[in-house]
């Protein structure tokens, strides 16, 4: 019993232990496991909190000591920051080894890619609050460090140890529209199938009834779900529906064209079942006697909507 609790140990902080591969980092602080934040219009006067995380288990102080650098660079990033990059405060050796970890802040506005200088090429860098336009940034970090070769040898040369670097992504391009696959007419509900392109997040249906003097919306799935229902419809009465898609920087695309469906009431099996005085709850415990014509009323029943619909 012993042996197989501790293989099972094993087994469970094995994947864990693998998954924390030692690194030093540039981190979302709401979500360290993307590697992405993305932005609209809306946001550029946001400040957004960042995190730095050092769980390297080389000593990066043990023959020099340098400041951990950070800035954010609208190009690849490079071993140290460039003239027209962002520079944040350097964190001192002595915290980057011992606390191991910090926060500091990023006034997106302030990104690089959003100055109002001229460039080389004569053209403007636009600002933010721009529109229809994709600018990528990334925030980066590197340490200078050297390791002394062998227990009481001499210091290695210095050489920068870069940070994982977090991408900021501003977007101001909505998606493109979805794809309606199938629809449904369901109980006081309709279903659509859909399918979207890569930078949608989420689906919302619209719905516009005999009544209603405009669109409204009535429910909203995630994009990778293929399938959206909107529900607290009225049966027997037309409604319009179309869907919109919304990327990860709340950018909204142009509707669908519109399909009409009638919502309608459905009972199935067991509701045929129950309108012919059936009392079991479900299950396969109905009486022999009871099924075949329950299965026989269930099918004229269909045939007899099938035939009313074809003419």
């Amino acid at each position: 019993m012993t042996l197989r609790l501790a293989t099972l140990c094993t087994l469970l902080v094995a994947p864990l232990s693998l998954a924390q591969t030692p690194s030093l980092a540039i981190l979302r602080v709401d979500d360290p496991n993307l590697d992405t934040y993305t932005f609209g219009a809306s946001q550029c006067n946001d400040t957004v909190t960042l995190a730095w995380s050092n769980t390297l288990t080389i000593s990066l102080i043990q023959c020099v000591q340098n400041p951990l650098k950070i800035w954010s660079t609208s190009g690849e990033c490079q071993d140290t920051p460039g003239a027209n990059d962002k520079r944040y405060d350097d964190v001192p050796a002595l915290t980057v080894s011992t606390v191991r970890q910090g926060n500091f802040s990023v006034k997106l506005s302030e990104l690089p890619g959003f100055r109002t200088t001229a460039t080389a090429d004569g053209g403007t860098v636009q600002p933010c609050g721009s529109a229809l336009t994709t600018i990528e940034h990334r925030v980066c970090g590197s340490v200078s460090y050297a390791l002394a070769n062998g227990v009481g040898g001499t210091c290695g040369t210095a050489m920068p140890y870069p940070a994982t670097s977090l991408k900021l992504i501003y977007d101001t391009k909505p998606p493109a529209s979805p794809t309606i696959t199938e629809y449904a007419a369901q109980d006081m509900a309709v279903r659509l199938g859909f399918t979207v392109d890569s930078d949608a997040t989420v689906v919302t249906m619209e719905v516009q009834g005999p009544t209603d003097p405009d669109w409204r919306e009535i429910a909203e799935t995630a994009a990778s779900n293929g399938s959206i229902r909107g529900d607290g419809l009225e049966n027997n009465v037309p409604y319009f529906v179309r869907l919109r898609a919304r990327d990860a920087a709340g950018n909204v695309s142009i509707p669908t064209t519109e399909l009409q469906v009638t919502p309608i009431r459905t009972l199935g099996f067991w509701g045929y079942y129950k309108e012919a005085g059936g009392t079991e709850q479900g299950g396969c415990s109905v009486g022999a006697g009871l099924v075949p014509l329950l299965l026989a009323a269930f099918a004229f029943r269909r045939a007899r909507k099938q035939v009313r619909r074809a003419s």
